[in-house]
């Protein structure tokens, strides 16, 4: 973007209307006219650098800080950059605003700035005035900043932001900076919120985030939703007064509910602000998808972690990942993305596009989520509770190595002009390789950065020979972005959606602990609607099994858990070699873990009841 000045007072009826005195994206190479100054000397500054694979909102180039690297590990930071002159001589409004968006980490905010505005550029005068606004970021991801620049009206100015006083966080990013004047009455609709499937005759709020971008404090608004038919317009008093720049999420007071299955678009719009007219109405409107379905469906989260043998943080999401098997098996279902390690799917990293090792994307909906026990859980009981549209079920033969794959779908709504596709991921548990690419980079070895799972007491790097990795995603079938044309683009209630997917499985993958992943994905926003997993163990070699009729545990031996695979609860009864009843189970939800880690080793006879079934017994090895 290239630098834009505007010269043109509007004052009308005493209204002010937002004008732009100053504005640079760094989309072109270079600092743009901006001076950097590395204040402490040691070589690290601001620079314009493509970031857009941490939001799209950046464009081609932002500036860009650093309190960490990977070269370098922490760092602590002093570095200047400051704008061309910048003439509020110009302003013939009664307000002038600095405006900009600003990214840092998600899982490690905490990158301090602070943003100076002086008649010089010269280095240590700015320092050594009082910054305008300072801030320690609290919370990371992309957000928005508004700072009042009106005391500086009538002057020709610099100004400038450093980031100093942090050490070991991540970055610190800056870009579509903005002077200008607001205009009196301008609310802008940042996003709307309702849940995209609901139950019939069941009530749903709409919730709306405004922001306020014009000079006035706001203390009500005037919000409508129209579902195409009929208007719900209704004036919300704010819980406190929203001041230029600030957020606030509000709610409809009219409920959305409609007792049959249905499908509507609904426009949402900010009509008035402090019961008058929006002056810049442009930015007052979103449209958002609701259809409700005629029953729930069962839903598991998808959680797609990036990871590396090359990263030394990453032992943490293999923990987190255990610890979520262990504790969430009904609502989980996993796959390590591995990027640049012998492990690696091309495709499947470049679609994934982390910004960073370990993170990971929530059925492809909450992207570049930091990785702990804790954030995967409360992402998974968040997405767990939304209402889901279709059942999915799978069918497959596995003749040797070729697998022929028969994925359906069973819908319970209505949909119009929709582009839903299925994909499937292959995921291997239990791989090992011999070869140093095979060593995982430890940073939690000797402690010193805290317990690990056990991490904290191996070395760093932990040898080929000592390394399991469990979730590994092996294959695409369909692609990331799902197999075009795969299920129809208009559906009805009680539909059933079908594709099959063929492939030739590598001979080196152990098909005892392969998998099948099953996606319905929305291709138009990228977001995985529903998912369930198949184990490939239980296909035969030649015959088709549907997983409606199977009935196992794996793995099989096993030296810590076993799994049920099942579609429906099941009772276990688990006998040792004399006879002895060592284990009892009931009502076992399927893929849930249970632990035999207290058992001794040897062979064991496990009893599986479905409800309404017969009792289906094998063995099983502990070892």
């Amino acid at each position: 973007m290239k630098k834009i000045l505007f010269f043109m007072g509007i004052l009308v009826s005493g209204i002010h209307f937002s004008q732009t005195y100053y504005s640079q994206d760094f989309n072109t190479a270079g600092l743009n006219s901006w001076v950097g100054t590395d204040l402490d000397g040691d070589g690290k500054q601001w620079a314009n650098s493509n970031v857009s694979s941490i939001n799209t909102a950046l464009g081609a180039g932002s500036l860009v800080s650093r309190s960490w690297t990977s070269a370098s590990g922490g760092i602590t930071p002093n570095n200047l950059i400051t704008s061309p002159l910048i003439n509020l001589g110009l302003v013939t409004a009664n307000n002038a605003y600095l405006q900009y968006d600003l990214v840092t980490e998600p899982g490690y905010p905490a990158e301090k700035y602070s943003i100076y505005v002086t008649t010089s550029n010269v280095s240590g005068t700015i320092i050594t005035s009082t910054p305008v606004y300072t801030e320690t970021v609290a919370t990371g991801g992309f957000q928005n900043r508004s700072v009042n620049l009106t005391a500086f009206i009538g002057q020709q100015v610099y100004i400038s932001f450093r980031h100093y006083e942090c050490t070991d966080q991540n970055y610190l990013i800056v870009d579509n900076i903005q002077v200008k004047t607001l205009a009196d009455k301008d609310i802008v609709l940042k996003n709307v919120s309702l849940t995209e499937y609901g139950l019939i005759s069941t009530d749903y709020q709409l919730k709306a985030t405004v922001k306020n971008g014009g000079s006035e404090t706001v203390n009500n608004i005037t919000l409508n939703w129209n579902d195409g038919t009929t208007d719900h317009i209704s004036t919300i008093p704010l819980s406190s007064p929203l001041n230029t720049g600030q957020e606030i999420t509000v709610t409809h007071p009219v409920a959305i509910n409609y007792s049959s299955v249905t499908e509507k678009n609904m426009a949402v719009t900010v009509t008035q602000v402090n019961g008058a007219t929006d002056t810049t109405p442009a930015d007052n409107s979103k449209n958002t998808m609701f259809r409700t379905v005629s029953q729930n469906s069962p839903k598991k989260v998808l959680v797609e972690e990036g990871t590396g043998t090359w990263c030394g943080w990453c032992p943490r999401g293999a923990v987190a990942m255990k610890y979520m098997d262990t504790n969430y098996p009904n609502d989980f279902i996993g796959i390590g993305v591995h990027n640049n390690d012998p492990m690696a799917v091309s495709e499947y990293n470049t679609g994934a596009n982390f910004n960073g090792y370990p993170s990971m994307n929530v059925d492809r909906a909450a992207l570049n989520k930091s990785v702990t026990n804790n954030e995967m859980t409360t992402q998974v009981s968040t997405r767990k509770l939304l209402i889901t549209p279709a059942q999915l079920d799978a069918s497959a033969t596995l003749a040797g190595n070729a697998l022929t794959f028969n994925a359906s779908a069973t819908f319970r709504t209505v949909m119009n002009n929709v582009n839903l596709r299925f994909a499937v991921v292959l995921v291997e548990d239990e791989v090992k390789g011999t070869t140093t690419n095979y060593n995982q980079k430890n940073y939690y070895a000797g402690g010193s950065n805290g317990a690990m799972g056990g991490y904290e007491a191996l070395p760093d790097p932990v040898p080929a020979a000592q390394m399991t990795y469990d979730h590994v995603g092996r294959m695409l079938l369909g692609g990331y972005t799902g197999q075009a044309g795969s299920v129809p683009t208009s559906i009805t209630d009680g539909q059933v959606a079908s594709y099959t997917f063929t492939a030739n499985i590598p001979t080196t993958y152990n098909l005892s602990k392969v998998k099948a992943v099953l996606l319905l994905l929305n291709a138009t926003t990228g977001e995985v609607i529903n998912t369930r997993s198949f184990l490939l163990s239980t296909l035969g070699t030649s015959t088709s099994e549907t997983n409606d009729n199977y009935l196992t545990v794996y793995p099989n031996p096993t030296s810590e858990f076993f799994k049920v695979q099942a579609n429906k609860n099941v009772d276990i009864k688990l006998y040792d070699a004399s006879g002895k009843l060592v284990l009892e189970k009931s009502n076992v939800y399927p893929d849930s873990r249970i632990s035999v880690e207290n058992l001794a080793k040897g062979v064991y006879i496990i009893s599986l009841k479905e409800k309404d079934s017969e009792i289906k017994t094998q063995k099983i090895i502990i070892k």
